[in-house]
């Protein structure tokens, strides 16, 4: 059985060390927080759940093989075609035709990886 306070003084009081107790419980759980998120967003740690979220994610895999993929074809096709040229008008075409066929590649890739599924 509680006892009664025999005064608002005692009533302040009981209330100023339940808020002190609160107070100390709250601010454990937001250090140990604190100590977590800091933990989580160390680089090192944040390089190990991108290396695992690669390795566990099939779609990433994918999509990092089309991507690849799309910009060797667009580099090459504008090697091939306009090669090494000293003309302004050369090399902006060639960027226009790397554009192209790179988006080209990575429309057709991620079609048909979508009709394999």
């Amino acid at each position: 059985m509680m006892k009664k306070p025999k005064n608002q003084i005692e009533l302040l009081n009981d209330a100023i060390v339940l808020l002190e107790k609160r107070r100390k419980k709250e601010y454990e759980e937001l250090k140990l927080q604190f100590y977590e998120t800091s933990e989580n967003f160390r680089p090192i740690n944040i390089f190990n759940q991108a290396v695992k979220d690669f390795r566990e994610v099939p779609e990433v895999k994918t999509n990092l093989f089309e991507t690849i993929l799309s910009i060797t074809g667009g580099y090459f096709s504008k090697k091939i075609i306009v090669g090494k040229s000293n003309s302004l008008v050369k090399k902006i075409l060639g960027y226009v035709l790397q554009y192209a066929v790179t988006n080209f590649i990575s429309k057709k890739v991620s079609t048909d990886t979508n009709k394999e599924e």
